[in-house]
């Protein structure tokens, strides 16, 4: 391989080249080569010479450093590194070619190449074979030129080619005379010809007869160069029927007032008008999601003393007492009231999502005993975990939420009983499957499925699954906000829910949620319930506008030992404190509704030598405690309404145990 020289003008120069004799045209060989050099360096393409028996570049021009940000010495010392600055997606194409030139007598190739500092750039390339007086092959010789701009304009050319192609909205050429002459795909779908139908006949085929005035007008407009601003009009499609289009027309000048016809731009306003009555619904949606947010709250508070109260009476209750039963039959119907209010404040976007991580088969594990109590004796429930399934980020409870809903769903679907059977899993999903799936990209998935052998579900119901207020269920037995709720909970979390069924063999309903490298956080969830009630006897204040809810919540923390401080709102929250002279608070539990509790202030205020260590805050809706942490020098947990005194009990004392001052 050639080294590089210098000159004697000091400047680094290739390996000698093997120029041919000048026969006395040049006046030497050292000036022919200099003189080629010379003519090297100010051409702009890249002239190159290859030996054939080796692959050795005796000569490269420099303008191959300048387009390819490699120096020329490097492609002396191999030849490889030219291979190696093709992009890959090119290379073996390029390689192929240059290995068949001595049989195919040189090659012409276009191609990418990555310069160092990460650009691209399109190269032409073209070889050709130099042979010795038998004919035989000694060296390729070839030029290589920048086309990047060119093809960067021939790309622009193709988008603006596949946007008029594939636009939503009708496109259409015709000549002065109104005689189409281009027809896109948009139009093919608006009017129902397609293009070789409709090419070389009159506009007026799409006009119906009580329209034919306008279309004179429009002609005269085209022959003189007008355009025909934006408006409503109606045309014929091929099957007679009759839409509503929004047109536009613009002349189309080949030079200054030589016109070559007009282009013309139709929309169908039915998906006009169907955006305009979403956005109706929306306003519905909204003004029913701030009612149900009102709603929410006071139900909630109602529902808290149902369930508080039933589970107290319950542990009243020796078990075989035929009371039992219909305090339980009272816990579960307040249970599905919760359930209902909840799908409304989620669906209503008044609720805000706690993303923590967790383990799927601790979310199925805790709700295992609530479920089996939602089926009938005639359905055998099967659970199943995969083995480590991948961790993910939600909010516990509302994934708690979305589980409920869909095993009532394919409960109500095996009136007769059947098999329901829970799976975790871990799956890839692939870059078919996110294809058929918009909004699902590929990557590693926990799957979490509830299967049925139910009826199924027809082919027209299942495309309305998802759909808010629509239900299959009798008047009066389903909302049909269910699986809307689940749909937006899932999204949230960044996953999507997979429907598939068969008619009379039954439903697997699959949630995938994306799989997060992270230990479950088990701070943030709810502390566990059952066994007995954690006992203290720390000070405590709760500060609850509702008496109900403030009596529930006082009598049951002062039968656990807790010495309780009592209030219905802030003024009184502070007096009640400033009184206090016995052993300093230790925890304040306030709804979230009471003006400034949320403030770290207020801590001060309520414990001057040291503000309280520890808030649980209760709520009809979602806390971000993240978001006052920060403002806080106190601990913060949020106890969502309605809750069960163990909730309670389990809340407080998680909180209490966090303070290395608590006894």
């Amino acid at each position: 391989m050639g080294r590089a020289t210098t000159g004697s003008d000091g400047r680094k120069r290739g390996p000698p080249i093997d120029l041919p004799a000048a026969d006395g045209i040049q006046p030497g060989r050292q000036e022919s080569e200099e003189q080629f050099r010379e003519l090297m360096a100010h051409l702009e393409q890249v002239f190159w010479i290859k030996n054939a028996a080796d692959d050795a570049v005796s000569y490269i021009s420099p303008a191959y450093a300048t387009i390819t940000g490699r120096t020329c010495q490097s492609l002396y010392d191999s030849f490889r590194t030219f291979l190696d600055a093709v992009h890959p997606e090119d290379r073996e194409r390029v390689a192929g070619a240059m290995a068949r030139q001595r049989e195919t007598g040189g090659y012409q190739e276009e191609y990418r190449i990555a310069r160092p500092d990460g650009t691209l750039r399109w190269i032409w390339a073209r070889s050709y074979p130099v042979r010795d007086a038998q004919g035989g092959i000694i060296r390729f010789a070839g030029i290589a030129e920048d086309v990047t701009e060119r093809k960067s304009l021939e790309l622009d050319r193709a988008k603006l080619a596949a946007i008029v192609e594939y636009s939503e909205d009708a496109i259409v050429s015709m000549s002065v005379d109104c005689v189409i002459i281009g027809w896109n795909r948009g139009a093919e779908r608006q009017y129902g010809y397609t293009a070789e139908e409709i090419i070389g006949c009159s506009l007026a085929v799409l006009f119906p007869p009580t329209h034919y005035q306008e279309y004179l007008r429009i002609l005269e407009n085209v022959r003189h160069g007008e355009p025909v601003a934006s408006c409503d009009s109606v045309r014929r499609r091929k099957d007679g029927t009759l839409i509503n289009t929004s047109v536009s027309i613009f002349p189309i000048e080949v030079r200054k007032g030589e016109l070559a016809g007009a282009s013309k731009i139709g929309r169908d306003l039915t998906a006009i008008r169907k955006l305009e009555a979403q956005v109706i619904d929306a306003q519905k949606m909204e003004a029913v999601g701030h009612l149900a947010a009102g709603m929410a709250h006071d139900l909630n508070n109602i529902l808290s003393v149902i369930l508080g109260g039933s589970d107290l009476i319950l542990a009243t209750l020796d078990k075989g007492v035929i009371l039992r039963r219909d305090v339980r039959t009272i816990q579960q119907a307040a249970e599905r009231a919760v359930l209902l209010t909840r799908q409304l404040l989620v669906f209503s976007r008044k609720e805000n999502a706690v993303l923590v991580v967790l383990d799927l088969k601790d979310v199925v594990g805790s709700l295992d005993e609530m479920l089996r109590q939602l089926l009938d004796e005639n359905i055998a429930l099967t659970i199943v975990h995969g083995v480590q399934v991948g961790r993910v980020q939600a909010d516990a409870g509302r994934l708690g939420q979305v589980l409920m809903n869909l095993v009532i769903n394919a409960r109500d679907a095996m009136p007769a009983g059947g098999r329901l059977t829970i799976a975790t899993s871990n799956v890839s999903l692939d870059d078919d499957y996110a294809r058929g799936h918009p909004g699902v990209a590929p990557g590693s998935y926990a799957a979490l499925t509830v299967g049925d052998t139910g009826t199924g579900i027809p082919d027209e119901v299942k495309a309305r699954l998802f759909e808010p207020f629509f239900t299959t269920k009798p008047k009066g037995q389903g909302t049909g906000l269910g699986l809307a709720t689940c749909d937006i909970i899932v999204r949230q979390c960044g996953g999507h829910i997979d429907v598939t069924t068969e008619m009379g063999r039954g439903t697997t309903v699959t949630v995938y949620l994306p799989t997060v490298d992270a230990v479950p956080d088990a701070a943030l969830r709810p502390p566990p319930t059952g066994g007995p009630m954690p006992r203290g006897t720390e000070a405590l204040l709760v500060v609850e506008g509702e008496r109900a809810v403030r009596n529930l919540a006082c009598g049951v923390l002062e039968s656990l030992g807790y010495r309780v401080l009592r209030a219905a709102n802030e003024p009184e929250g502070l007096r009640v404190a400033g009184e206090h002279e016995g052993p300093p608070i230790r925890l304040v539990v306030s709804d979230v509704s009471v003006p400034r509790m949320v403030d770290k202030a207020m801590t001060e205020r309520l414990d001057a030598a040291r503000p309280v260590p520890g808030f649980i805050f209760t709520s009809a809706y979602a806390f971000d405690a993240a978001a006052h942490s920060g403002a806080l020098a106190a601990e913060v947990s949020f106890l969502p309404k309605p809750y069960t005194p163990a909730q309670l009990a389990d809340h407080v004392r998680a909180m209490l145990d966090r303070d290395p001052q608590s006894s």
